[in-house]
């Protein structure tokens, strides 16, 4: 036996050496000492220093006998070494630019982290791969396949049509390889095991033999057994006197259900003993209930009524929405009703399935429970998503109906329950306290007033989710109109009906017996950290707080919710309603387009004021100098120029691009317009608008390959894509109500010793109603004083628009430097310009130049001229003598976010969520990460020659 376990000592010596060499991070340094002890007190040899142990330790080793100290070594080494040296198997596998699968013969070195994959010729030597240098990541499912892939220097996907089988293999070589992601994984075992308790849940509300069509039934039952009153389930509601044999066999069966469904049930026990000598009232409070019914002022009229801790968030379509001014938590609506029937409102507001029809955030609803002598049930209901960071949330709650004279009150309150499996699909929400009553007014009125407290377990805000669910009380108007107030009535409304509950005399019963079971509800979810942010009803970015941007960089990081996002993302196909929204002037009351950033010059052009930018800027400036030197001041491209976080913009290009379409009235106004000529003028305004827009000294971050942006300005649509990466290049397009816009721009950029020149070349295209198509582009502009000298911003060349189908061109120049020699002395933002009719002459060399050479059509003096164009850009823009367009008194659209965009939108982006954080270091790490992913997709393209 001590040979046998000598043997095994030697073995483990041996594996032990080999298994730190290939993971050295594996076994703790204290624990290797304790080895190392044990080792040297075997083999009769001294040990080395051992500072992480105490004496106490070292004792414990030393003094047991040669055996026992066998079985210690053994007994470490193999809590830390594999029980399997190698694995062998078989699984489908392909490279990831291959075309068919191949059935392999794997063989996994677990010690060496070695992976040998037999290769189709057998003459070949298998290929082996040092997992070491590889990651491990579960992909989405191929072709029916549960699919894995190994990353490295080369990749290789392997997949099988059993999970267990991918699940095993995945699991063997996560303990190999240098980096694991198994979200995806964790993805689909959650899924299953969602759709098996949704299954088991099904399964286990079908022993019951009552269909839910009679529990809203409109007729009132027949009378039953006075044994079974008491009996909480829906058997209280059939014809038949049931015998006691009968009566266990149910008893059993709620017990089954409790035991593998798991919902979380109030469950009212027959009162054992003589249930016959004991009188209890016909209508019970729900022990739940109970300390919420004594507190009389609760269900005060003049309490419910009163607004004035409150503060009102919107008013539409009848309905008042208001939020408590210190419990953010609490929500009021009040709205009323034309109608002087009071049951079937009563009715729609209780009865689940009809609450769904004009709700519109409910996505699922189940009935678990109903207790007619209760005057109540439980329900089970399920919130559809909401926005970009709501996922769907469950909720699990009692609903009791009682009448007090002639208002009827509608009460709902969570179960107890406890969190325990999360399967990232859902939330689970709680109700703390809800109450609707429904109150009849004079002149066939109805008052329906709804207080509720909610905590919905949300990333942000919490009663955002809670406004925007009771603010669908609006629907409920429409809805009993187009049902002509022909609800069914549920049996719980009749009984209210019938015996009514006065309040101010009520009495606390004797409590009911009440059991509370564990919930493990298939409507569950990953439990989540709430946090404050204030109510965001414009729903735009830059009015979450850094707290909310945090959360959203970690969700987006990790990746869990981007399928959702795509998924309840609308199609927009018409424009919207007008809203008329405009931008008045900035959040330091400044005009919109100088902002804090800006004053003009006597001589003309702008100088840049904003002295902590300029500070950043000029930091950033001087890295870049002494870092690229004599390359940087010949002319190289900004554009490929990695640059520090600090001098970057808090929003996108392609935002940006669209924001500067704000004076977008003036293309409207142009669409309901006949003549191409006037409708040259607007588009002529709206060109130089668009230029003006578009300046702002901070740099955007480098686009990325596919991102997108989609907004609305006074319901005009607007989507943004970035169509290539190198050169950047964006495509534009515009659905208006009398006009479409599209086109694309390249941006780019050059940098000399104290400038920069910019522009976006390319072109914008406006259609109208009367086929009138103009084309026009946008004016580069410089910007001196980057090293000496004050910063100032020129335009400085030549904006042209061109109409081929009427032969109409114009040109408007800007000489911000007319030479040395030259006698000009008129401002530096002076502009002058003119509107011509042109020949097929002049239409034939717009199209031969293209929109890159073309430099206006050059009129002379003598032609003839339909319009003349003067102004200076600083201000506005004078056609014949009129001024047409001052940036002091007319003013742009305000752009509107998308509610719910596509995943790919620019407002996703890591490093930009991370700039808005205000935290550097972490914008300056993501943005340098996804510089890296970028790199590397254009490798592949260009490889694949896409």
């Amino acid at each position: 036996m001590e040979e046998k376990v000598q043997k095994q000592y030697i073995d483990c010596v041996k594996k032990l050496q080999r298994f730190i060499q290939n993971y050295p991070d594996r076994v703790p340094g204290k624990v290797q000492q304790k080895l190392q002890v044990l080792q040297a007190s075997i083999d009769n040899h001294k040990f080395g220093k051992t500072e992480l142990l105490s004496e106490e330790e070292i004792q414990q080793l030393i003094n047991p006998p040669i055996p026992v100290k066998f079985r210690m070594y053994i007994d470490i080494v193999n809590s830390f070494i594999y029980s399997e040296d190698e694995v062998q198997g078989r699984l489908e596998m392909k490279k990831k630019s291959g075309w068919f699968w191949n059935n392999k013969i794997l063989k996994l070195n677990m010690m060496d982290r070695k992976l040998m994959i037999s290769r189709n010729d057998p003459k070949k030597r298998d290929k082996q791969l040092a997992l070491s240098d590889f990651s491990l990541k579960w992909c989405e499912s191929m072709k029916n396949k549960y699919c894995f892939q190994l990353c490295g220097k080369e990749t290789f996907l392997f997949g099988s049509e059993d999970l267990q089988q991918a699940e095993r293999w995945f699991n063997y070589l996560r303990q190999c390889c240098a980096f694991i992601d198994d979200d995806q994984l964790k993805k689909i075992k959650q899924q299953k095991q969602f759709q098996r308790q949704s299954e088991d849940l099904s399964q286990s509300l079908n022993i019951y033999p009552q269909k839910r069509s009679e529990i809203i039934q409109s007729k009132p039952q027949n009378m039953v057994d006075d044994k079974l009153k008491t009996h909480h389930k829906t058997q209280s509601q059939v014809t038949k006197p049931i015998n006691d044999n009968t009566q266990k066999s149910i008893e059993q069966k709620q017990q089954i259900i409790e035991k593998e469904q798991s919902v979380s049930v109030i469950s009212v026990q027959n009162v054992k003993g003589n249930q016959n000598n004991i009188t209890q009232p016909d209508n019970k409070v729900p022990a739940l209930l109970q300390n919420i019914l004594l507190n009389k002022e609760l269900f005060s009229l003049d309490r419910l009524m009163d607004d004035s801790e409150y503060q009102l968030i919107s008013f539409k379509n009848k309905l008042r929405l208001l939020q408590h001014k210190t419990q953010q938590e609490k929500i009021k609506a009040i709205v009323n009703i034309n109608s002087d029937n009071i049951i079937p409102i009563v009715s729609a507001l209780v009865c689940p399935d009809v609450m769904k029809q004009w709700n519109t955030q409910i996505d699922q609803t189940i009935i678990l429970d109903i207790m007619i002598n209760n005057n109540s049930m439980i329900i089970s209901e399920m919130r559809k998503k909401y926005g970009l960071l709501y996922l769907k949330r469950s909720y699990t709650y009692l609903r009791y109906v009682f009448k007090d004279k002639d208002t009827f009150f509608i009460i709902d309150k969570s179960l107890s329950y406890q969190n325990n499996i999360q399967n990232g699909y859902q939330f689970e929400g709680q109700i703390q306290l809800s109450i609707i009553a429904v109150i009849p007014q004079q002149q066939q009125q109805v008052m329906i007033i709804w207080e509720t407290e909610t905590k919905n377990g949300g990333y942000a805000n919490d009663a955002q989710l809670s406004l925007h669910y009771v603010s669908e009380l609006q629907n409920l108007d429409c809805y009993l109109i187009q049902k002509q107030f022909k609800i069914p009535i549920p049996q719980i409304v009749e009984q209210a009906t019938k015996d009514p509950l006065n309040v101010e005399i009520i009495e606390q019963y004797q409590p009911q017996r009440v059991i509370e079971v564990q919930m493990d509800s298939s409507l569950s979810d990953v439990d989540c950290k709430q946090f404050q942010s204030q109510i965001i009803l414009d729903d735009e970015p830059e009015l979450i707080n850094k707290t909310d941007y945090l959360q959203l960089l970690d969700l987006v990081a990790k990746n869990p919710g981007m399928i959702y996002w795509s998924a309840i993302h609308h199609y927009q196909l018409t424009p919207l309603e007008p809203d008329n929204i405009y931008y008045t002037e900035t959040a330091e009351h400044k005009n919109i387009i100088l902002q804090s950033d800006w004053e003009i010059l006597e001589k003309g052009g702008l100088r840049f004021i904003n002295k902590k930018k300029l500070e950043i800027q000029k930091e950033v400036i001087t890295f870049m100098l002494k870092k690229l030197g004599s390359n940087l001041l010949m002319g190289k491209s900004l554009i490929s120029i990695s640059l520090p976080v600090n001098i970057f913009e808090r929003r996108s290009n392609l935002e940006r691009a669209c924001y500067s379409l704000g004076y977008m009235w003036l293309l409207e106004k142009a669409g309901e317009l006949s003549d191409p000529l006037e409708q040259m003028k607007l588009v002529a305004q709206f060109s130089l608008a668009y230029n003006i827009m578009f300046l702002n000294m901070e740099k955007p971050f480098n686009p990325i390959l596919g991102e997108t942006f989609q907004g609305y300005m006074n319901g005009n649509l607007l989507y943004c894509e970035q169509i290539s990466h190198h050169p950047p290049v964006l495509g534009l397009y515009v659905l208006g109500r009398n006009f479409k816009l599209t086109g694309h721009l390249e941006s780019q950029a050059n940098f000399s010793a104290n400038s920069i020149t910019g522009q976006n070349y390319g072109y914008l295209q406006v259609t109208f109603p009367n086929n009138t198509s103009i084309i026009f582009n946008v004016m580069p502009g410089v910007i001196q004083g980057m090293t000496i000298g004050h910063r100032q911003f020129y335009y400085n060349g030549v904006g042209w628009l061109v109409d081929l189908e009427n032969k109409l061109f114009c040109d408007i120049i800007v000489t911000a430097f007319p030479g040395m020699f030259s006698k000009k002395v008129t401002p530096q933002d002076f502009i002058e310009g003119y509107i011509m009719k042109g020949s097929v002459k002049d239409v034939n060399k717009f199209n031969q130049e293209t929109y890159r050479k073309y430099q206006g059509i050059k009129a002379l003096p003598q032609q003839d001229r339909l319009s003349n164009i003067s102004g200076r850009w600083t201000t506005g823009m004078i056609i014949d003598g009129v001024e047409v367009l001052n940036w002091f008194k007319h003013f742009p659209y305000k752009l509107k976010y998308e509610e719910y965009p596509l995943a790919s939108d620019s407002n996703y982006r890591e490093d930009l969520i991370a700039l808005k954080t205000g935290d550097l270091n972490i914008a300056q790490d993501r943005k340098e990460k996804m510089e890296i992913n970028q790199r590397h997709d254009k490798k592949i393209r260009q490889k694949k020659k896409h």
